[in-house]
């Protein structure tokens, strides 16, 4: 729009606004106009995407990172066309991007649009995942349908009968974590992407009264649902934190206290994977245990990959070797890819199992 728009520009912002024909725009399309159309610039909306690139989380963007995000937002430059827009950016000539030249960075900003891309594949997960709490007969996945609920989790090994129906009908784990080794009566569990939370009633009938169980979720309604199938199946045991899990730290995530870390096909969700396992890293006693499993590459499939949908468990898929890599860069010791299960999200991806400690 100009500075002083017609009549008839403005009448056509409207319409294309006004998604439900409603003769009012109503904040949701309101918002979803800002989010397609507008770079939303403010300084939390900065820092929050500065931090979503900056995957090791040491205060700099570098080429490998920013190549990453590129990939999974489907921006196409050569590797001389990404070392350029370094080297703008980079104004005091140290090889990475900080946070003071990301924010005058006009050029980064004009050519790859973070802050609309970033929104809008966070948007999409969360869009996802509220339909899948709140409306599982709907279905689960975005371009192709997804296995899921109480038929999937019996398929990918689980015990169904053990659980109301209610508690399975909003799951999507891609493999059982109980499989890849004991949890003890007395134990502490924390599972990171718990979801509607039937691996945290699975958790809480091994552990019993003296254990304790959290699970942490960044989605409001499976947070809520969590908490439901707890009450539902008499756990007191169990403690839902709603936050990200992805940032390596944060306030509301306990540290040090899980003898057993699970997590059930949701670190291929998150552009942060290496701060996803610190996270797993920290909330771990000493000698305590992970048991991990994901949806990953399969091959040399990078190029298929990237054409996938990311809240479909596609396109933020990673090869084994770099779950590993990733998994010893943080201090896991006994790390370990255990096998494969039945779950599978494309033709280039599957699921695979992994065991690792922190050392005693």
């Amino acid at each position: 729009l100009s500075t002083t728009p017609t009549d008839e520009e403005l009448e056509a912002v409207f319409i294309k606004t006004d998604a439900d024909l409603s003769g009012t725009i109503e904040f949701p399309e309101f918002a979803e106009w800002v989010v397609n159309k507008v770079d939303l610039t403010s300084q939390d909306d900065l820092r929050e995407i500065f931090s979503l690139i900056d995957l090791d989380g040491n205060g700099s963007i570098s080429v490998d990172e920013l190549r990453q995000l590129l990939d999974s937002l489907k921006v196409n430059l050569s590797e001389d066309e990404l070392t350029t827009l370094i080297v703008k950016a980079d104004s005091n000539n140290n090889g990475v991007i900080d946070y003071k030249e990301f924010l005058e960075s006009d050029e980064l900003w004009s050519q790859i649009k973070l802050t609309v891309g970033v929104t809008r594949s966070f948007k999409e997960i969360l869009k996802q995942y509220t339909q899948l709490a709140e409306n599982p007969q709907v279905g689960f996945g975005t371009i192709n349908p997804l296995p899921y609920g109480k038929e999937n989790a019996a398929k990918v090994g689980y015990d169904v009968s053990q659980l109301p129906d209610q508690v399975w009908e909003s799951s999507c784990m891609c493999g059982n974590s109980f499989s890849l080794g004991p949890i003890n009566q007395g134990e502490t569990v924390v599972d990171l992407g718990c979801g509607a939370g039937a691996d945290l009633c699975v958790a809480a009938s091994l552990v019993g009264e003296t254990g304790k169980v959290i699970g942490v979720d960044m989605t409001a309604a499976m947070v809520k649902k969590a908490r439901e199938n707890a009450e539902l199946c008499n756990f007191t045991t169990i403690e839902v934190i709603k936050a990200p899990f992805d940032m390596g730290k944060h306030e509301d995530i306990p540290e040090s206290v899980a003898d057993v870390v699970i997590s059930n096909g949701t670190f291929n969700l998150s552009p942060r994977k290496k701060c996803a396992f610190v996270q797993a890293y920290n909330c771990l006693k000493p000698g305590g245990r992970f048991y991990f499993v994901d949806v990953v590459r399969e091959g040399n499939s990078e190029s298929e990959i990237q054409e996938g949908s990311w809240c479909d468990c596609v396109a933020g898929a990673i090869p084994i070797s770099k779950v590993l890599e990733l998994m010893e860069s943080v201090g896991f010791v006994e790390c370990e890819h255990v096998g494969f299960t039945s779950y599978r999200t494309s033709d280039y991806t599957v699921t695979a199992t992994f065991r690792a400690k922190k050392a005693d």
